[in-house]
């Protein structure tokens, strides 16, 4: 018995799915690749496996499955999602596998009610496989709720540092105009005992413009302090000099938080 492989039919429903499989990876793990890269993710583990195949490999099995499952899923993952940390790497590894195993079975099930036969007619049940898969994850999201967009923020200036709750608001698309820094929003009873007995001076006080929710225009004071340090579980990362802008007291502050984070901070 023998199989009979279309190599570029092979590479292109291998990197279509890749590209599906990275974009699942992306949203759930919140990365910050572009569709561009996830694309180029795909193609790559797509012309790696297409290749090794090509190659008829001595000990395939064991050598396919070092190659595949560790060195081109590993590389893919880490360009496709755009990630840097091992740990959150090892997260992808396992959500690659996940997502694999459900879109399958997604597949197998739309099979049996629609009949499509060819390359096209595959790309379509993949692409709605896809989106039955996001949907579910969104509507997961949705139903754990806004809390778990919450981190442990620690803020420095001079000699004084303040810990409050930061919630990361993908709506906050604010850059500072003089260096197209992201901005954050502190309250401003927080942000005014973070910088007490503290020279306003050195953090470079001055006016952005902003625009919000009932308000068509503005402007809204910000300075720039030393650093400042966003954890989540184990996990913790450092921005030096971040721009945070002061909210007026009695502002629309989500209840039991006390800074609105810029997504932009949080991503990388």
């Amino acid at each position: 018995m023998y199989y009979e492989i279309f190599i570029d039919v092979f590479f292109v429903t291998n990197m279509v799915m890749d590209y599906f499989l990275l974009r699942l990876i992306n949203r759930i793990l919140k990365c910050s690749a572009t569709h561009a890269r996830s694309l180029a993710g795909g193609a790559f583990g797509a012309l790696a496996l297409s290749l090794s195949i090509a190659a008829g490999l001595p000990f395939r099995r064991i050598l396919n499955t070092i190659l595949v499952h560790v060195v081109i899923n590993t590389i893919m993952v880490k360009f496709g999602c755009k990630i840097k940390d091992w740990h959150k790497l090892l997260q992808g590894l396992l959500l690659l596998y996940l997502a694999s195993f459900l879109t399958g079975g997604v597949l197998s099930v739309m099979k049996r009610y629609f009949s499509c036969p060819g390359l096209w007619g595959f790309l379509f049940l993949a692409a709605t496989s896809y989106l039955i898969i996001t949907a579910a994850v969104l509507l997961y999201t949705r139903l754990k709720g806004k809390g778990t967009n919450l981190y442990e923020v620690v803020l420095y200036a001079g000699s004084n540092c303040r810990e409050v709750k930061g919630f990361c608001d993908t709506g906050n698309r604010l850059r500072d105009t003089l260096t197209g820094k992201p901005v954050s929003v502190v309250k401003g009873r927080e942000l005014r005992e973070l910088l007490k007995n503290e020279e306003l001076t050195p953090f470079y006080p001055h006016y952005i413009p902003f625009r919000s929710l009932g308000c068509d225009g503005g402007v809204i004071l910000a300075v720039t302090l030393d650093s400042l340090t966003i954890k989540n579980g184990r996990r913790s990362r450092t921005v030096r000099h971040p721009v945070v802008a002061l909210a007026k007291d009695g502002g629309a502050f989500m209840e039991g938080c006390q800074m609105i984070l810029n997504p932009d901070l949080v991503d990388g």
